[in-house]
């Protein structure tokens, strides 16, 4: 679906800042600098600051209630909201301050599975889709009731989503290491992964950490490798992102640094 859509919103979403704001180093890793959690269960980011190939820099500042996001900040003034009825995520909005450029909402199933996704890319349209499942959950199919076409899918093994097809048009696969992703503890994970939407960035919500994405489009192939430095706790401190090419660097802060 992001893909899909990207088109259409690439007026409104960009994925880099343009503003410049001082990336700080990143906190010592040893044992005795963690004041907080000392259980892998309680650790959650609270700050990533990035480096971007161009020399661009940006961070993102992340608000909880417990162990659930309920806000992403950014440096430039853009921001998510994630917004929730009786611990359930109804919606996620995503806005360049204080403009709303895209609202979503969901709706759920029986089974407490997404059932459908309503995305307002604010000035262009509204994207509506029904959500289905395989046997074990482990395909999650969207399909567009606004204008109907090939169905996009996903696939997750083990609380990672190792493949996206995007109606057929992009096809992408993923590798992943065993350590701890950043959002591994958050509520409501395993229902942010499952939804590939304009308004999340689902793959950032894995159990672990994605070592390659490749997707072998012949008009843009995309080949993204990831290298990782990790805290005492086997979290990531600093990703390396290579881009075909690009580096970009995202250094990571935690409740218990």
């Amino acid at each position: 679906m992001k893909k899909l859509l990207f088109t259409l919103a690439i007026g409104l979403v960009t994925l880099t800042s343009c503003e410049s704001d001082l990336v700080s180093a990143p906190p010592s890793d040893s044992p005795s600098n963690t004041s907080g959690s000392s259980s892998n269960d309680g650790i959650l980011p609270t700050k990533v600051a990035i480096v971007y190939s161009d020399g661009e820099t940006e961070t993102i500042e992340y608000t909880y209630d417990g162990m659930t996001l309920i806000k992403e900040e950014y440096s430039g003034g853009r921001y998510v909201d994630y917004v929730y009825e009786d611990n359930k995520l109804m919606e996620v909005n995503f806005y360049y301050a204080p403009d709303p450029a895209i609202l979503e909402s969901y709706t759920y199933d029986s089974e407490g599975r997404v059932a459908t996704v309503s995305t307002n890319i604010v000035g262009t349209g509204v994207y509506d889709y029904n959500i289905s499942y395989n046997a074990d959950n482990s395909v999650v199919t969207s399909t567009s009731t606004t204008s109907p076409g090939t169905p996009s899918t996903i696939t997750i093994s083990n609380g990672n989503m190792i493949g996206e097809n995007m109606g057929g048009l992009y096809i992408t696969t993923f590798t992943h290491d065993t350590k701890n992703a950043p959002f591994k503890n958050i509520d409501n994970r395993e229902i942010i992964l499952s939804i590939g939407s304009e308004a999340n960035d689902n793959y950032s919500f894995n159990t672990n950490n994605t070592l390659t994405s490749i997707t072998p489009y012949e008009a843009d192939p995309e080949f993204i490798t990831n290298s990782y430095t990790y805290t005492s706790f086997d979290y990531p401190r600093i990703i390396t992102e290579d881009y075909d090419g690009d580096i970009s660097t995202y250094t990571y802060t935690y409740n218990n640094d």
